[in-house]
């Protein structure tokens, strides 16, 4: 009776497995696959059929090319000035002996929790030509006329360096940390040293995670939408998709703006094959002797030491002050041509949270749906990639992480043009509700709950489910009973970094806003406030976001027993 019982709870267990895996494929078929393969068949086709007359209007614009060639060098400046600062940061804080490590580590990765646009916004405050920096600057008659810090190619670098450096410096000091210092030492006896020692010994071992945050800070640069609006750069390529695609009448616009955006999954998917081709070539495994962790430490002189602290107190002042910046932007009654608010207030909170909550209404409740979402969908997903066998597994998890590579708006552009009709059989036009929105987050951020699951389930040894089997329990009842409480960490650590990366979300949920339905969430409702002026309550939605993101942040970090803003690197 037992064996029968079993077996019977056995069969059931494969037939909602074969259910799952036809529902989770449809899901990520209709949601992911088919609106990113119509953005890529919207760009060859129109009226007339196939076509290449919208790739022939892109490339002979000359406006349009010169935004493609300055996104092109604002990504690779941009990878260059975050690889000098980012590697030299890592270095320091991994080899040299230095009062307040953690204190210094902990002030570098406290730019990641600033949404960029955020950070763009207080700059203007600070270095815009009326802000802080040029009025004291005038004010001690250094300067006559304001320094433009800040609007141009030149500032969107500026800005994109001191917020995606620690990217680079988080990758790099985790292969920095597994690499044997007696290889330098070696090399050091045999007579090189300074640069020749770091650029033949040191950087080839640490490439591959140098190249994992080379690669997260190409792609973020070069697809930002955020920091250029904010700071009226428009002549660069995710810009103007943006402005093309939110066309209304002009269907030929559109398509334009459609391949733009496979230029830039284009551009990012050959910087993606390339960076693993020029990895992949180059062996980077070393003997381990069991070193400890003070192994790494050097004792470096007095010169060599005030060097490295100038340098990690200009980098960390720097890069720390738009959250000065946007803290004193949300607190001050008038901060116009002068160098600091007239006075201080909490009018603008009040604003946001009490007169008008819509903003952070809408954030949260996109955010948190769309959360619940990626933890039942990341469960199941990594559970069956995990434990079970079956044909097309590499095919599920392609088309999970798609979304990871794609930039959002990309993603909205899709679902604009996949559901402006009815979904066929039902009549109900999705476009029409913002549970477009919620959609979109969900499967833009369902990576983050699939692999914090996919990790801690790799952790979780099989003999404990078959010991429940051999005691009776089916599979589904295993799943829940024993699987799915082993997991817990995972998927809330995924879970809230989901939700994170969803409230901070800008290009996809300003593209599937429709005017005047008031679905916007606090995102876009900055960009609003901002490009009307009206920015202390555009600075105070942003240090809302800030505390959300530092406090989110906090608990992955306590539940992944990892030091602040290590969930970051790759």
């Amino acid at each position: 009776m037992g064996r029968t019982t079993r077996r019977i709870a056995d069969t059931l267990s494969g037939s909602i497995t074969s259910i799952g895996l036809f529902t989770i494929y449809a899901t990520l078929a209709v949601f992911i696959v088919i609106p990113v393969a119509l953005v890529f068949y919207e760009s060859f086709t129109g009226s007339e059929g196939f076509t290449l007359k919208y790739y022939t209007a892109f490339f002979e614009d000359a406006y349009l090319m010169r935004s493609f060639i300055n996104s092109v060098l604002v990504a690779v400046a941009t990878v260059a000035t975050t690889s000098i600062i980012g590697v030299t940061m890592a270095y320091i804080l991994v080899r040299y002996n230095l009062a307040w490590k953690n204190l210094l580590y902990t002030l570098a990765t406290l730019p990641l929790i600033m949404p960029p646009f955020v950070g763009a916004l207080a700059f203007k405050f600070l270095f815009g030509r009326h802000g802080t920096f040029n009025l004291i600057l005038m004010d001690w008659g250094l300067i006559k006329e304001p320094i433009n810090f800040i609007y141009g190619l030149h500032g969107v670098v500026f800005i994109t360096t001191l917020h995606l450096f620690p990217l680079i410096m988080l990758n790099v000091m985790a292969s920095l940390s597994k690499v044997d210092p007696s290889m330098e030492e070696m090399a050091q006896n045999l007579g090189a040293k300074g640069f020749r020692l770091f650029r033949t010994i040191t950087l080839p071992l640490i490439l591959p995670g140098f190249a994992a945050g080379a690669l997260l800070v190409l792609l973020w640069s070069f697809s930002d939408l955020g920091t250029p609006l904010v700071i009226g750069q428009y002549d660069l390529l995710a810009p103007q998709a943006f402005f093309y695609v939110r066309e209304i009448i002009d269907e030929d616009r559109i398509r334009i703006g459609i391949v733009m955006c496979v230029v830039m999954v284009a551009l990012s998917t050959l910087a993606l094959a390339a960076m693993r081709k020029y990895v992949s070539l180059r062996q980077y495994a070393t003997q381990g002797v069991g070193v400890t962790p003070k192994a790494f430490f050097r004792h470096v002189g007095r010169v060599k030491k005030s060097l490295a602290y100038v340098f990690c107190g200009i980098v960390l002042g720097m890069s720390l002050l738009p959250h000065v910046g946007i803290l004193l932007g949300s607190l001050g009654t008038v901060w116009s041509f002068t160098p600091f608010p007239s006075g201080y207030t909490l009018i603008h909170f009040k604003s946001v949270l009490i007169d008008t909550p819509m903003f952070l209404r809408n954030s949260l409740q996109y955010s948190i749906i769309a959360t619940l979402l990626d933890l039942l969908l990341g469960a199941v997903i990594a559970y069956l990639l995990i434990r079970r066998q079956f044909l097309g597994k590499n095919l599920l998890d392609a088309m999970v992480m798609l979304p990871f590579t794609l930039p959002g708006i990309v993603i909205a552009i899709g679902y604009l043009r996949a559901f402006r009709n009815p979904i066929p059989f039902t009549g109900f036009d999705l476009l029409s509700t913002w549970m477009i929105i919620v959609i979109a987050l969900t499967m833009r951020r369902l990576p983050y709950t699939v692999r914090a699951s996919f990790a801690v389930l790799q952790q979780v040894h099989v003999s404990l489910e078959e010991a429940s089997l051999n005691l009776g329990a089916g599979r589904l009842r295993t799943f829940m009973k024993i699987t799915l409480p082993l997991m817990v960490n995972g998927l809330i650590s995924g879970g809230i970094l989901a939700f994170v990366n969803s409230i901070t979300e800008l290009s996809t949920s300003w593209l599937l806003s429709l005017p005047g339905r008031g679905w916007e969430p606090m995102t876009v409702g900055i960009m609003i406030y901002s490009q009307t002026g009206i920015f202390g309550q555009s600075a105070a939605m942003g240090m809302i976001l800030i505390i959300i993101v530092a406090v989110g942040m906090a608990v992955v970090n306590e539940l992944m027993s990892v030091r602040a803003g290590a969930v970051f690197s790759a």
